[in-house]
């Protein structure tokens, strides 16, 4: 079936010092009725190590219909999801969360970067929670591999905080 993709996500999470902070396995089926439009629904299990305490579970769920269109050589996209899930801080609320970004592919590179951004509304009080800020490339290695670098900023409206977080990503596609 070529309009169905079932993805398997395992990730690690380490903290300054180098120790395992939070792993988690993802799992999402994402089904393409048309060419521009992907419906999808995403089952995660996070596991957060704590110091001196036991090993917290979380059990996470989220629903998006994804619109993307490439024209000539930019890649459009906007997705509307719906999740229990922003961060690691807020364990029992749900949110909307609005994503638009934009990718680029240079003519003979095998770098395509992107810029993106994506809201975070909490549903409970219709306040927008945080906004993420995503800057960062891919590099097509060799036949369906691929290496890419991101940096994406938290900013949090209520709070007098934000979160930095770079990171390393390798696919393989099948």
């Amino acid at each position: 079936m070529n309009n169905l993709r079932l993805n398997l996500t395992p990730e690690l999470f380490f903290d300054d010092n180098i120790s395992l902070d939070k792993y988690l396995f993802e799992g999402e089926a994402v089904y393409k009725p048309v060419k521009v439009l992907a419906l999808g629904a995403t089952y995660r299990f996070v596991g957060n190590v704590q110091d001196n305490q036991d090993t917290e579970y979380l059990n996470r769920i989220a629903f998006s219909a994804t619109v993307k269109n490439d024209f000539n050589r930019f890649e459009p996209l906007f997705r509307l999801r719906y999740s229990n899930y922003a961060d690691d801080e807020i364990t029992d609320k749900e949110f909307i969360r609005y994503k638009t970004s934009l990718k680029y592919d240079i003519a003979n590179c095998k770098i395509t970067p992107f810029v993106g951004i994506e809201a975070f509304q909490q549903l409970s009080d219709n306040e927008l929670y945080k906004i993420r800020y995503a800057l960062g490339f891919k590099y097509k290695m060799f036949k369906n591999n691929y290496i890419g670098c991101n940096y994406n900023l938290d900013y949090y409206l209520q709070e007098l905080r934000n979160k930095h977080i770079f990171s390393l990503t390798y696919k393989i596609r099948l």
